[in-house]
């Protein structure tokens, strides 16, 4: 687990090559703050990374137990589900390129 650590945004502006270099190669996650209110967080890239795929992961997840839900609500099974899959990529073929025949 990456420890964190406090720092001050005039340590940052004064040093932000040293700070980076901080987060870079060692395992800390810098926060920043101002007038002592924390206003940032730095942390490595890969670590930005793995957050941001753990969101999405998870808003994923969401999506689809609300899909779930509303397929059962309306009593949908899966052959309903690709046939109406099915009839709205006819719907927007025809409104994308059907439209523009001459």
């Amino acid at each position: 687990m990456p420890k964190q650590v406090v720092i001050n945004a005039s340590e940052l502006h004064r040093s932000a090559g040293k700070v980076l270099k901080r987060v870079a190669l060692q395992d800390e996650h810098l926060v920043v703050e101002r007038d002592g209110y924390p206003v940032a967080v730095l942390l490595s890239y890969p670590e930005y990374e793995d957050l941001m795929h753990t969101r999405a992961m998870e808003a994923h997840r969401k999506l689809v137990q609300a899909l779930g839900k509303e397929a059962d609500r309306q009593e949908l099974d899966e052959e309903k589900l690709i046939a109406e899959l099915d009839q709205d990529k006819k719907a927007v073929y025809n409104l994308k390129y059907e439209s523009k025949k001459p």
